[in-house]
């Protein structure tokens, strides 16, 4: 159950420094290594931690297309420093957000499995 919380981690640093690439990679890594991988974790976590990964990977995937489309509006020359100042601050913002939420559903997740395993015995 260690591992998964390590790549939330790893992905939430990544998130939070706007390594917005890195944080692609590995949020499809984890995803890959949930798949390929028991990990020691029921079926409703691992289809949790599916979800946070996936929700991560597509947030950075839609802070690209973002960029992209804002590239493709570029009319001129003097449009380049808007255009980066823009992307900066939208970028860190989107990805505080995605570090942010993944940190959340972490948690929800860390709480769900301790409820679970620390449930009282009945006879």
């Amino acid at each position: 159950m260690l591992l998964p919380f390590i790549l939330v981690i790893v992905l939430v640093k990544s998130s939070l420094l706007g390594l917005g690439g890195i944080s692609i990679v590995i949020a499809a890594l984890s995803l890959l290594v949930i798949k390929l991988t028991s990990l020691g974790i029921s079926k409703s976590h691992r289809l949790k931690f599916k979800r946070l990964f996936k929700i991560a990977l597509w947030g950075h995937l839609s802070a690209y297309i973002a960029l992209l489309l804002k590239a493709l509006l570029i009319d001129g020359i003097e449009d380049i420093p808007t255009f980066i100042v823009s992307h900066l601050i939208l970028h860190h913002a989107l990805c505080a957000t995605i570090a942010g939420v993944s940190v959340f559903l972490a948690l929800r997740i860390y709480m769900d499995h301790r409820r679970t395993t620390n449930i009282p015995q009945t006879k």
